[in-house]
C-alpha cells in the first residue's frame, strides 16, 4: 500500500464521519498492531535459545509499569478487533446488515466492559 492510498483512505474517514467508517479503520489498525505484536512476541520468546539468563532478561523488560500498560493496550486492541470481527461475521452470515449499527454499539458496550475489567486485572 502506498502513501497516496493511505492518505485517500484517511480523507474518506474525515469526509464520512460515521460509526461504520471508524469501525472499518479501527479494525484495520488493530489488525496491524496485533500482527506487529506477534512478531515482537516471537522475537522476545526466541531468546530462550540463547539460554535461561537471556530469556529471563528479555521477559523482565516487560515486567514494569510500562510493560503492564503495553499489555493493557494489547488487550484493548485484541478485544476491539475480536468484537468487531464477530460483528462483521454475524452481519455477513446471518444477513444482519440492517442492524449493523446496533451490533456496533453492542460490541462497543462489550468492549467497554472488557476495558474496565482489564484495568483492574492488568494494570492495578
Amino acid at each position: 500500500m502506498n502513501i497516496q492510498k493511505l492518505k485517500e483512505g484517511f480523507e474518506d474517514l474525515m469526509k464520512n464521519k460515521n460509526p461504520g467508517m471508524f469501525a472499518f479503520w479501527i479494525h484495520r489498525v488493530t489488525g496491524v498492531a496485533v500482527t506487529v505484536f506477534l512478531f515482537l512476541h516471537i522475537f522476545t520468546l526466541s531468546s530462550v535459545f540463547l539460554g535461561k539468563d537471556a530469556y529471563d532478561y528479555a521477559i523482565s523488560m516487560f515486567d514494569t509499569k510500562f510493560g503492564y500498560i503495553l499489555q493493557y493496550l494489547l488487550l484493548l486492541a485484541v478485544a476491539i478487533h475480536l468484537l468487531n470481527g464477530i460483528r462483521i461475521t454475524a452481519a455477513d452470515f446471518w444477513a444482519l446488515t440492517r442492524i449493523q449499527k446496533k451490533l456496533l454499539w453492542i460490541s462497543l458496550f462489550a468492549f467497554s466492559i472488557i476495558a474496565v475489567i482489564g484495568i483492574f486485572t492488568v494494570i492495578l
